[in-house]
């Protein structure tokens, strides 16, 4: 077996490339990067690279390219949840990881309902990366993978800010439409101001076609 190892997980997208938008799409993505970079100036803090902006489904951990094949193989057998859309209005801090993030609430594309497809697809990455450690000792075995206790859908804007920012409000609600979600890798690149991390898509699955009757 490879000891060689990637550190993965399964996010969404939201930089155009990744993220697959149309032209009608981009706007948020552009105003989403204004807004972190103002924010990180007000609170001082290290903002997030704009290509590496992203939600968070399902963190994996250090696997080899055996581990990674058998996680992708079940992953392809997954019928995956309706698309949905995503809404971000407010802003928020936490103190121990010390970063500054935007709530993310998901609703049904056609109808503005609220949706459980975001809740839906975690559930089934959690339980993939359940059953994969299973079968693979040296994946990270994370009994309650599957469950959603703890779970907080959110984008992450900056980091290494000090405590008890004082957070501006949100000038407008940000949407962001989901129709594909992807495997990770995170990488360490090397950068004119020293070491920097850099999130890398490696594989994209659809998601099912939304329905008015989610």
């Amino acid at each position: 077996m490879s000891d060689i190892t990637e550190r993965l997980f399964f996010a969404l997208g939201l930089a155009p490339n990744i993220h697959k938008q149309d032209s009608s799409d981009q706007k948020p993505y552009q105003q989403l990067c204004r807004l972190k970079n103002t924010v990180a100036t007000e609170v001082q803090g290290k903002p997030v690279t704009n290509n590496n902006l992203h939600i968070t489904l399902a963190f994996i951990g250090a696997v080899n390219p055996q581990q990674k094949q058998r996680l992708i193989a079940h992953v392809n057998q997954l019928i995956a949840p309706q698309a949905f859309s995503i809404s971000c209005s407010g802003l928020h801090y936490w103190s121990r990881s010390k970063v500054v993030w935007l709530d993310c609430h998901a609703y049904h594309p056609t109808n503005r309902q609220p949706s459980t497809a975001l809740q839906a697809l975690v559930s089934l990455l959690r339980q993939a990366v359940t059953h994969s450690s299973a079968h693979c000792a040296d994946i990270p075995s994370i009994s309650n993978q599957a469950s959603l206790a703890g779970y907080t859908p959110h984008i992450t804007l900056c980091k290494k800010v000090k405590p008890h920012p004082s957070l501006p409000l949100l000038p407008q609600q940000l949407d962001f439409h989901f129709q594909h979600f992807g495997l990770y890798i995170s990488e360490t690149i090397k950068t004119a101001h020293g070491n920097d991390v850099r999130y890398r898509c490696l594989q994209q699955w659809s998601l099912a076609a939304a329905r008015f009757n989610n």
